[in-house]
């Protein structure tokens, strides 16, 4: 074990003594919530993400692959942090911190090298990281530093293409909100202005925002160009989507087929939830939880067809599931907050 594994097993280690939570090997304490209501989809679905987190550290790819994701293991911090189980997420923070290349990339979990995407989705999970475990930081700005050196024009022409027209490009609009949090938190402006050109770049791309795209890859153009403070962008898109939406609030995974690609259903409900459109949400949510396995995963499609890791239940299907949950809980606490200030001033409903 290196040196910068030690150091991160001593932060774990820190870091859950602070939480009162036991401080062992193997922990898998679960928040008190989803203890309480161990068969609520939630709690499944976090049970899940608990099972598959590898005893080396991070969160496996699938059922059935070896090894873990950086991407994912980065982008369900915050997610965690969410859900209010900072245990887990301090022990990815530190795995994040361990696997970091020194450029501050991060490699894919098959070993080809390293990708601008799967940084920012780990940068994620740094800049969540850095008010429970200091030393994210540090990382986060060396994953930042990687990425602008990945731009080509300083933005104004994204990042170095690398999908070879198998992904569209355009999801590196997925990378943007990290960076500009990352720009604030580290107080980089010339990081700030990359982003933007990235985005604007990305906006004008042929390629970008198409419903012949698979519903996880458009959902990451979505979500991004709504968290972007460009929802003028995404809600054309989305709302043809819910024209699209199937009576039982199945969407197909894309123009001309009928199976249903999970991740993307639920990304799209992030969607729709942040977007205010909440009964195509909650429809798109019951639609996956009647399908959700007794261990709490999601395969990555269903139906005839489908070709979306349809043998395997996925990681970042039950990360984008818990973030259409959470928003749905918000979004039903506002209104029920809503209703009851309607009720003590006697203001009706339009």
């Amino acid at each position: 074990m290196n040196i910068v594994h030690r150091l991160a097993g001593r932060t774990v280690r820190r870091g859950l003594r602070r939480l009162g939570r036991a401080d062992r090997r193997g922990d898998r304490l679960l928040p008190s919530w989803a203890a309480c209501c161990p068969s609520s989809p939630a709690a499944l679905a976090l049970r899940w993400i608990h099972d598959h987190e590898l005893p080396t550290g991070g969160i496996r790819v699938h059922t059935r692959h070896a090894r873990a994701y950086p991407e994912v293991t980065g982008y369900l911090v915050p997610t965690l942090l969410r859900c209010g189980d900072a245990a887990l997420a301090i022990r990815l923070v530190c795995w994040l911190l361990g696997g970091q290349r020194q450029d501050g990339a991060y490699e894919s979990p098959d070993g080809d090298g390293a990708y601008a995407f799967d940084t920012g989705q780990a940068l994620r999970g740094l800049l969540a990281g850095i008010h429970v475990v200091p030393d994210a930081r540090q990382a986060a700005a060396r994953a930042a530093d990687y990425l602008r050196r990945q731009m080509i024009d300083g933005g104004r022409e994204g990042f170095a293409p690398c999908y070879s027209g198998k992904v569209p490009e355009s999801i590196h609009l997925y990378v943007l909100p990290a960076l500009l949090e990352a720009a604030d938190v580290l107080v980089w402006d010339d990081l700030r202005l990359a982003a933007r050109r990235c985005a604007d770049f990305y906006c004008g791309q042929p390629g970008a925002l198409r419903l012949t795209t698979l519903t996880h890859f458009l959902g990451y153009e979505l979500e991004a160009l709504i968290d972007l403070g460009r929802p003028d962008r995404a809600e054309p898109v989305l709302e043809a989507l819910r024209v699209r939406q199937r009576s039982d609030g199945a969407v197909r995974a894309a123009e001309g087929e009928r199976w249903v690609c999970s991740p993307g259903l639920a990304q799209l409900a992030v969607c729709w939830y942040k977007l205010g459109r909440r009964e195509p949400a909650d429809r798109a949510l019951a639609w996956l939880e009647r399908r959700q396995s007794r261990r709490g995963g999601f395969r990555g499609s269903y139906g005839r067809g489908a070709d979306y890791f349809p043998n395997v239940e996925l990681s970042w299907a039950a990360k984008f599931y818990l973030d259409a949950h959470l928003l749905r809980a918000e979004s039903a606490r506002g209104q029920h907050e809503a209703s009851a200030i309607r009720r003590l001033t006697g203001v009706k409903a339009c």
